[in-house]
């Protein structure tokens, strides 16, 4: 059972568009008092996707900013699981536990 949220759906709605301006959504969150989960989950529920088309330049360098943050983000998460693989299978290659 999911808790009930103490915002609004029109807060939730500002704060993804203030996040989408910005184009740094930990910032952001920091500036309202959320935590960047929350703020993450109210951008893949509300946010809109970016019209390539239309958007304007600053629109597209911050998306490509974001991006490129969270593509560093998972590297970093990938490097750490493959260093955490590496110490498994090598204890277990010892035999030891």
């Amino acid at each position: 059972m999911g808790r009930k949220s103490n915002y609004s759906e029109s807060y939730k709605r500002e704060a993804v568009a203030k996040a989408e301006a910005s184009g740094n959504v930990s910032q952001t969150a920091r500036e309202l008092g959320i935590s960047n989960k929350s703020l993450h989950a109210w951008i893949k529920q509300y946010g809109e996707p970016l019209d390539i088309d239309n958007a304007s330049v600053k629109e597209l360098s911050a998306r490509v900013r974001q991006l490129e943050r969270q593509l560093a983000m998972r590297e970093g998460q990938i490097e750490v699981l493959k260093k955490a693989i590496g110490i498994v299978s090598e204890a277990e290659g010892n035999g030891s536990r």
